[in-house]
């Protein structure tokens, strides 16, 4: 299944909003996510999973029940986040992603 980059960029989104002073482990409810990103429970899982992968943000993982544990965004996920805000940046990532990945 094709990576949905825009749901990875409204994950990271909502985690910068997440993320606490002085660090502390957030817990993620999949279902809630699921619910605010209007996705399924399985792709903001997988999501995450890449996300963390990716090295975009640190944290234990995953948790029994559909629970996430989070702590931040790393620098890369920070710089990512940067650049997703910004429209026409966010476009040219985009397409990027979509040369560089294989047809459906």
């Amino acid at each position: 299944m094709p990576v949905d980059v825009d749901l990875l960029r409204d994950l990271l989104l909502r985690l910068e909003g997440l993320q606490e002073s002085p660090r502390a482990t957030v817990i993620i409810a999949t279902d809630d996510e699921a619910d605010l990103l209007s996705a399924d429970k399985a792709m903001i899982l997988e999501g995450l999973e890449i996300l963390q992968s990716l090295d975009y943000i640190e944290g234990p993982g995953a948790e029994s029940d559909g629970l996430w544990l989070f702590r931040k965004l790393t620098r890369k996920g920070t710089e990512f986040v940067k650049a997703a805000r910004d429209t026409l940046a966010w476009e040219r990532i985009k397409r990027a992603h979509q040369r560089r990945s294989p047809a459906s």
